[in-house]
C-alpha cells in the first residue's frame, strides 16, 4: 500500500508542470509584478503626491512591506505548488476565505485590464477614419456640455457676435457668463 501512495505522488509531480529555468520563472514574476499601474500611473502619482517625497515614501513601503509580501507570496506558491483555495485550506481552515478572495480578486482585475485593451483597441481602429469622431463636439449625450471645437465657436459667431458655441449648441455668451457666475468683458478675444 505505501508504494502505491509513493507511485501516485510521483505521478502528481510529473504532471505538474514547472519552470525550464530561472530566465521563464523571473520573466513571470515581472509579468506578475510589473503591470499597467508601473506604467501608467506611477508617473503621475509621482507628480501629484510631491515627487521625490512620494519617492522616498514609496521606495520605503516598497521595502518594509511590498517585497517581503511578493516573496511571500512566491515562497507559499513554490513551497506548495497549489492554487490559493487549497493553498490556504491546508494551512489555516479559517483561512479558505482569502483564497477565494485572492481568485476574486484576479477576476475583477482582469475585467478591469480587459476594458483598458477594448479601449486601446477601439482608439487605434477609429484612429485611421478620415473623420475622428472627437474632432467636433457631438449632440449625443456622452458629449460634456463643456466640449468646446474652435470650428463650431466660429460658426456661431459667424451667426451673431454676441454668440459662442457651448452646451452643443450656440447660445448667448451672457447666458455662458450666468451659468458660471462669470462678468461679461469689453472685448471679445478673436485669437488668431
Amino acid at each position: 500500500m505505501g508504494k502505491e501512495t509513493e507511485k501516485k505522488k510521483e505521478k502528481e509531480v510529473l504532471e505538474r508542470g514547472g519552470w525550464d529555468n530561472q530566465c521563464d520563472f523571473f520573466l513571470s514574476c515581472m509579468g506578475y509584478a510589473v503591470g499597467l499601474g508601473n506604467i501608467w500611473r506611477f508617473p503621475y502619482l509621482c507628480y501629484q503626491y510631491g515627487g521625490v517625497t512620494f519617492l522616498i515614501a514609496y521606495i520605503t513601503m516598497l521595502f518594509l512591506t511590498g517585497l517581503p509580501l511578493f516573496f511571500l507570496d512566491l515562497a507559499l506558491g513554490q513551497y506548495a505548488g497549489k492554487g490559493p483555495i487549497k493553498l490556504f485550506t491546508r494551512m489555516v481552515p479559517g483561512f479558505k476565505g482569502l483564497g477565494y478572495g485572492m481568485i476574486f480578486l484576479s477576476f475583477l482585475i482582469t475585467i478591469y485590464y480587459n476594458v483598458i485593451i477594448a479601449w486601446t483597441l477601439y482608439y487605434t481602429a477609429v484612429g485611421f477614419s478620415s473623420e475622428l469622431p472627437w474632432t467636433y463636439c457631438g449632440n449625443s449625450s456622452l458629449t460634456s456640455r463643456d466640449c468646446f471645437q474652435r470650428d463650431q465657436e466660429l460658426a456661431c459667431y459667424e451667426l451673431d457676435s454676441n454668440h459662442t458655441f457651448w452646451d452643443k449648441q450656440c447660445v448667448s455668451v451672457e447666458e455662458v457668463c450666468r451659468e458660471y457666475n462669470l462678468t461679461l468683458g469689453v472685448g471679445r478675444d478673436e485669437g488668431d
